[in-house]
């Protein structure tokens, strides 16, 4: 088992209101950037959606991994939203986000967000584990 012993600089959380129309992943990025954030975990993440484009891994041949792609433009309730921020080798971050939300009928949808609209909002706490302490 790999367990990862964090030597951190800083321990804070932050909360993020994402307004109506306003995408998930580019807010995020746009927060990690003006904040400084080098790694972070999204911790909670609630609101509610007008569009999902999701990724799931559907199958495997080869070695090589096959992704079902899937644009939802309807109303969703985002029941929750869990994934990072990471730190990559050329100085840029990574977003990486995973979503469950439900439809009116309670039916699940999720999977790997490429990107997500809300509709009313979305409120989103991280923890931030490493920052750019280059100020």
């Amino acid at each position: 088992m790999a367990i990862k012993n964090w030597d951190t600089k800083t321990s804070r959380i932050l909360y993020r209101r994402f307004e109506a129309g306003e995408s998930l992943i580019e807010g995020l990025e746009s927060l990690a950037l003006s904040e400084g954030i080098r790694e972070a975990a999204v911790i909670s993440c609630i609101g509610s959606l007008s569009q999902l484009k999701r990724r799931n891994l559907c199958g495997r041949k080869e070695g090589v991994s096959e992704h079902e792609r899937e644009t939802i433009n309807e109303i969703l309730e985002l029941v929750s939203a869990e994934g990072y921020i990471q730190p990559l080798d050329d100085g840029g971050i990574r977003v990486h986000i995973h979503i469950a939300a439900a439809r009116p009928s309670g039916e699940m949808v999720g999977g790997h967000c490429e990107d997500a609209t809300c509709f009313t909002g979305a409120f989103m706490y991280l923890q931030v584990i490493e920052e750019d302490t280059r100020s």
